[in-house]
């Protein structure tokens, strides 16, 4: 926040850290820095013709229920504006079970395809560092737990120059014992170093 004290100067000011300024009209701009993250709900996505995961509701949520190995889902994704060029974009999935309580201990891995394009480059193929995985262990006995994979890193040197990510997400299968069913997709979210501008 502001200096009080800059609430009552007129001109040009500029508060000692150098993060924000008041112009002559008395609007403020901010341009430090903090950790945005931005939900993408299943909304968000698109479930193609070929291998769509299945739509489901548990009581008040819907999901995305997936085949493993098979079905996908697909984003293309504008780089959010406010991205201040610092340390890539990290992604992570919500994920659950179907409601059974013998998961416990069981794993699922997630696999995130992508290719990066500017205006009037190519959006075919993928980037030369895709695909990023990630897998994650069910935590319980108790059947719809919610669970959030650790970050998936899109390199801030595959988005340099780049206007959007071509985003590819499917469940694989893991290393560990797999879950007993199919694992069900709540939404993903991204994360980064956002421009902290604020003109009031």
């Amino acid at each position: 926040m502001a200096d009080a004290k800059l609430l009552g100067q007129k001109g040009a000011v500029t508060e000692p850290n150098g993060n924000m300024t008041m112009d002559e009209d008395g609007a403020f701009t901010s341009t430090g820095t903090i950790t945005r993250t931005d939900q993408l709900d299943i909304d968000r996505l698109s479930r193609p013709a070929v291998n769509p995961p299945t739509v489901v509701v548990q009581d008040n949520t819907p999901m995305l229920e997936f085949t493993v190995d098979t079905d996908v889902v697909l984003l293309n994704l504008p780089i959010p504006d406010k991205y201040a060029g610092i340390g890539g974009i990290n992604f992570y999935v919500m994920w659950t079970n179907d409601g059974g309580v013998d998961d416990n201990g069981k794993a699922v891995k997630v696999q995130m395809s992508y290719q990066t394009s500017a205006v009037g480059e190519t959006i075919a193929g993928s980037h030369a560092n895709s695909p990023k995985s990630i897998e994650d262990t069910y935590t319980s006995a108790t059947g719809n737990l919610l669970h959030k994979t650790d970050l998936m890193n899109i390199a801030q040197a595959d988005l340099a120059g780049k206007d959007c990510i071509h985003i590819k997400i499917m469940f694989i299968t893991p290393a560990g014992a797999a879950l007993t069913c199919e694992p069900r997709m709540l939404g993903m979210c991204i994360e980064y170093t956002a421009y902290q501008v604020v003109v009031a």
